[in-house]
């Protein structure tokens, strides 16, 4: 199973590129899993407010299948799931809840947009039930590097450069002002991979 972030689930639907994503994990969207108030957060029960929120028909249409076919994302036994105990107030309530889970069943992976996240985890020193969740974390640069790399290009750029505001980073690596190569978006993502790796002490795993 994959876990999403909110955040993830928002850019990944506005670049219409969700069907991708599915494509390079090598699974099917009921192998994704969403927070419960995802589906408020983005308004999906009253079409103009979610086009509002998500930019486009289409994407507002990717959001509403993700939902459909999604398991919820449930921590159980709370008072037992060490990651709830943690109480870093740097890292919100989602992103709390999609580490609990992600401990709770050691299969599963998270993809998450949540830079600061990832930091603050990282701050977390000597605690072996953080250690253990690193190599099963993914950051949406990382995403995007899986998708380039399975996908047409073109296709993806495309997509990509037709919605430039949703992602500073992500449009900067396909090219604001032209579109940049293949290998130029490759190495732009893995640089920004990279920094992060730095600016989590290298905790955060390298593809």
């Amino acid at each position: 199973m994959f876990l999403l972030d909110s955040d993830v689930v928002k850019k990944i639907c506005q670049y219409h590129l969700l069907h991708e994503l599915a494509a390079a994990l090598g699974c099917g969207l009921n192998a994704f899993a969403v927070l419960p108030q995802l589906k408020f957060q983005l308004r999906l029960a009253d079409v103009a407010k979610a086009v509002q929120k998500l930019g486009s028909q289409e994407a507002v249409d990717q959001a509403r299948e993700l939902v459909a076919a999604a398991a919820e994302v449930q921590v159980v036994a709370e008072a037992a799931n060490p990651i709830l105990g943690l109480n870093r107030p740097d890292i919100d309530s989602g992103e709390a809840t999609l580490f609990a889970a992600l401990h709770d069943v050691d299969a599963d992976s998270l993809i998450s947009g949540d830079k600061r996240a990832f930091i603050a985890l990282s701050e977390i020193n000597g605690v072996a039930v953080v250690d253990v969740l690193w190599a099963r974390l993914i950051c949406l640069e990382e995403a995007m590097h899986l998708i380039v790399q399975s996908a047409n290009f073109d296709h993806v750029s495309a997509k990509v450069r037709a919605n430039l505001a949703v992602d500073t980073a992500i449009g900067i690596a396909f090219g604001r002002a032209t579109a940049n190569s293949p290998a130029m978006v490759i190495e732009a993502l893995a640089s920004y991979m990279s920094d992060l790796h730095a600016r989590t002490s290298g905790k955060y795993v390298l593809p």
